[in-house]
C-alpha cells in the first residue's frame, strides 16, 4: 500500500476514494473497504483511502474528542491488511475545517486525482453540512467526480457502540464488531513488586498512546504478545483498576498483567495485550490469602478460554 504525500503523486492515474476516521476499522469499515475495492475493480481506478492524523473533533471540539480504539499507524497497518492501493492521511487542521464540500472535491480531484467518492450512509464533510446525498451528487458533478453511495452494512457497528461495549467490559461484544481483539500496547514499567511475593508476578503497563480506550475496570483473560522474543504468545490475567486490597480506593488506575508461565525481565520492554474476555470485578479482598485464593480461581478460568 502506498502512503500518498503531496507533491510525489502520480495524477495520471485515476482514484476511487472513501474517506472517514477509521477509528477501529471496525466490521462496517471493513465492509465499506471491500465494496471500495469492488468499484475500483469494475472501474479500472485506483483505490484510495482518506483518513486523519487525528480525530476531527479534536479540531472542532476539543472537549468532546474520543478516546481511540487504534493509534494512527496500528490503524494504517489495518487499512493496509484490507488490500487497498493507497492510502492519504490528512492533518485535519483549521484550514482543512474551513473548506466546504465544493472546495475539499476539488481539492482531492486536483491534488490526488480522485475521479469517484465512495460515501457511507452517515458521512458528511465540509463546514457547510450538506444534507443529502443528492446535495452532495450536484456539487460532485459539477467539479467532475462522481458521488456513490455504499450499501448499509447493519445496525449497531460503529465505533461509539464498540467503545460502550469496552466501557462496560463487554469485551466479546466489542471484539465481535471489530472483527478482531481489542489490544493495549505499552512499555513494562516498575510498580511495588507486590504480586511477586505471593506468587503471581505482575508487569505493569504504561501505554504508548494517552488517548487510547482503556476498556472499563475489573480482572480479564487476554493473551500477552512480547514483541522482542518473536512474538511469542502467552495467556495471562489483566487487572485494570486501583487494586484496592493493597491500595486504597484513590490509587491511581493502573494496568498490570499475570503472564501466565512465564519468567523472565519485561522491565522497560514493549508488550501488546490482546483481550478475550472479562472475567469479574475488581473488588476488595478481606486478606492477601483471600487475594491469593481468588487468584488461582482466576488463572485456572483464565486457562479454560
Amino acid at each position: 500500500m502506498n502512503l500518498l504525500q503531496q507533491g510525489n503523486i502520480n495524477l495520471e492515474i485515476g482514484r476511487i476514494a472513501v474517506l472517514g476516521t477509521f477509528d477501529g476499522v471496525h466490521r462496517g469499515h471493513q465492509f465499506l473497504l471491500d465494496f471500495l475495492l469492488e468499484q475500483a475493480q469494475q472501474r479500472g481506478l485506483e483505490s484510495l483511502v482518506i483518513t486523519f492524523a487525528q480525530h476531527p473533533l479534536a479540531t472542532i471540539r476539543p472537549n468532546d474528542v474520543p478516546s481511540l480504539l487504534l493509534p494512527l499507524d496500528k490503524r494504517i497497518a489495518r487499512i493496509e491488511s484490507c488490500k487497498v492501493d493507497s492510502c492519504l492521511v490528512l492533518d485535519f487542521n483549521q484550514q482543512l475545517q474551513q473548506l466546504t464540500a465544493r472546495e475539499f472535491l476539488e481539492m482531492i480531484g486536483r491534488d490526488y486525482g480522485v475521479k469517484v467518492l465512495v460515501i457511507g450512509f452517515n458521512t458528511q464533510f465540509g463546514k457547510d453540512r450538506l444534507k443529502g446525498l443528492d446535495q452532495y451528487r450536484l456539487i460532485g458533478e459539477e467539479v467532475g467526480i462522481e458521488i456513490l453511495q455504499a450499501p448499509e452494512y447493519g445496525k449497531g457497528v460503529c465505533s461509539s457502540a464498540i467503545r460502550r461495549h469496552l466501557l462496560n467490559s463487554n469485551i466479546t461484544e466489542a471484539n465481535e464488531a471489530l472483527g478482531y481483539r481489542f489490544a493495549l500496547c505499552g512499555k513494562v514499567v516498575k510498580g511495588k513488586q507486590l504480586g511477586r511475593t505471593i506468587g503471581f508476578p505482575t508487569a505493569n503497563i504504561e501505554t504508548f498512546d494517552a488517548k487510547m480506550l482503556i476498556p472499563g475496570n475489573g480482572v480479564y483473560v487476554v493473551d500477552v504478545v512480547i514483541p522482542h522474543l518473536n512474538d511469542a504468545r502467552y495467556r495471562g490475567i489483566l487487572n485494570i483498576g486501583c487494586r484496592p486490597t493493597v491500595d486504597n480506593l484513590n490509587a491511581p488506575i493502573s494496568i498490570e498483567v499475570n503472564i501466565l508461565d512465564f519468567e523472565g525481565d519485561l522491565y522497560d520492554t514493549t508488550l501488546k495485550v490482546e483481550f478475550i474476555n472479562f472475567l469479574r470485578e475488581e473488588r476488595r479482598f478481606n486478606s492477601i490469602e483471600a487475594l491469593t485464593t481468588q487468584l488461582h480461581h482466576d488463572r485456572q478460568k483464565a486457562l479454560e478460554y
